[in-house]
Parts: C-alpha cells; sequence; structure tokens
C-alpha cells in the first residue's frame, strides 16, 4: 500500500506586524525587561549615592560654620587678653626698672645723707634730702653720674641752721 505524502512547498504565508510583535515579545520580553530593571536601579543607586555625598557635604559645611561660630568669642578672648597680658608685661618690666633703678641708688647714697622723698618716673629720678655737709650732696651727684643715670643736677640747695636741704634729679 502506498502512502500519500502532502509536502506543502508553498511559503507560509506571514502573519500580521502585531503577531510578529507579540511573537518577538513574547521570546525575548523577559531579557528587555530585566536590562530595563537594571539600568532603572542601577540610576537610581547612583543617585542615593550622590544624593547621600551631598547631604554629608552639607552637614560637614554645617558643622565647620558651627566650629568657626564657636571659635570666635574664644579667638576674641585669646585676643584681648594676649593685649591685657603684653600691657601688663610692659608693666612689671617697667616695675622692675623702677625697683632696680631705686635699689642702686639707695645703695650709693651716703650714710650722711637723710632723705625726705624719692620720685621715680618715666622721666628719671628725683631726690630731696638734707645733709650737715655739703660735699655729702656733691659726692651723691658723681655717685649717681657713675652709674650712667643720664644727666644728674642738683636742683636747689640752701642751708638752714647747719643743715643743707637739696634737690637731686636725673634725667
Amino acid at each position: 500500500m502506498a502512502k500519500n505524502f502532502r509536502f506543502n512547498l508553498f511559503q507560509k504565508k506571514g502573519g500580521s506586524f502585531v503577531a510578529g510583535a507579540v511573537l518577538f515579545f513574547n521570546t525575548y520580553a523577559k531579557y528587555i525587561i530585566i536590562i530595563t530593571q537594571l539600568v532603572v536601579l542601577s540610576v537610581f543607586f547612583i543617585k542615593i549615592v550622590l544624593d547621600q555625598g551631598i547631604i554629608d557635604l552639607k552637614e560637614s559645611i554645617d558643622q565647620k560654620n558651627q566650629i568657626i561660630l564657636a571659635a570666635i568669642p574664644m579667638i576674641n578672648n585669646s585676643t584681648q587678653l594676649s593685649s591685657k597680658i603684653e600691657q601688663m608685661n610692659g608693666l612689671v618690666d617697667q616695675t622692675i626698672r623702677q625697683y632696680q633703678l631705686l635699689n642702686t641708688t639707695l645703695k650709693n647714697i651716703p650714710q650722711s645723707i637723710t632723705l625726705d622723698h624719692i620720685l621715680i618716673d618715666a622721666k628719671g629720678l628725683v631726690v630731696t634730702g638734707h645733709t650737715f655737709e655739703s660735699i655729702d650732696v656733691k659726692r651723691l651727684q658723681l655717685r649717681l653720674q657713675k652709674l650712667k643715670l643720664g644727666l644728674v643736677t642738683i636742683d636747689r640747695i640752701s642751708k638752714e641752721k647747719n643743715i643743707y636741704i637739696f634737690g637731686l634729679s636725673a634725667k
């Protein structure tokens, strides 16, 4: 017995465009969806990372501004303190110089002279006192000149009842 075979040698008629599109999407749709999801997720991840970096930078700027605001009063206080310390150092230096001048002057006054008044200021030294001999005033003047206190002059000298009253200045 003979078998009948049917062979269709005609090309199949192409389906409609919609049918082809549906077939393409059915075949490759899962890959397209996965790739699209990966792109969307990576874009969101990058956006989150960049936003977090921006937020961190803003917070660090705010912290630095707060530090600056907190440090400004401390800087002003330290500036005022340093100026006061410099003034105090100047006063201490001036006091030390005056003490040394007074100490040196007192060590060089002859024993026969009695001091009535000593004035030490920035201009120099003024000494008033009395003695029984006028030569002691001259000795005091010479001793103070040897100490290089500047120009030492006898401003006044007077005699009252065997006592010489004098005024001496060094500038």
